[in-house]
């Protein structure tokens, strides 16, 4: 009879053992699927962020040649039929790779010269689910990209650094 009743205590221990382990074990599990997850999402991100400066200075390149062939700065669907601008860029407003591209174009005048500026924001810039951090411009009065991480970027923001 002692036989069986140590049996049972091995087996108490066994299964508390294992429970216990269990608890252990599955919330690191968790964890680490959680910090995996992360990490594709800031490679998500990045990428996205890559290919909306990209973007940005084929559409910036396209209008300074649209400006040269036409005399003014052109919307993107102006750039997509002129067949200036190749790049798969649509919807209302355009987006690609996460971001939603907004221009704005000022028309000739007598006291200044035309300009056109180019927002690249992201689709959803919080949560998990995000699509880009930053928020993007480019203009005829600057040079180069400007960037900002809380709202969308203007002429005044800061430039981005380029690495050589």
């Amino acid at each position: 009879m002692a036989d069986s009743s140590d049996s049972k205590r091995l087996w108490r221990r066994a299964l508390i053992v294992a429970g216990v382990g269990l608890l252990v074990l599955v919330p690191l599990w968790l964890l680490y699927v959680r910090v995996s997850n992360d990490a594709i999402q800031r490679r998500v991100i990045a990428a996205n962020e890559s290919d909306a400066l990209y973007t940005l200075e084929l559409i910036s390149a396209a209008e300074h040649i649209h400006l040269r062939s036409y005399g003014e700065y052109g919307t993107i669907k102006q750039l997509n039929d002129s067949g200036i601008l190749q790049t798969e860029i649509g919807g209302d407003p355009p987006a690609r790779a996460g971001y939603a591209y907004t221009v704005k174009l000022t028309p000739k005048t007598d006291a200044q010269p035309p300009a056109y500026s180019v927002n690249a924001d992201p689709v959803r810039a919080e949560g998990r689910e995000a699509t880009g951090r930053r928020h993007f411009y480019i203009g005829s009065e600057v040079i180069g990209v400007r960037y900002n991480e809380e709202r969308p970027a203007t002429a005044a923001d800061k430039p981005r650094q380029t690495t050589n």
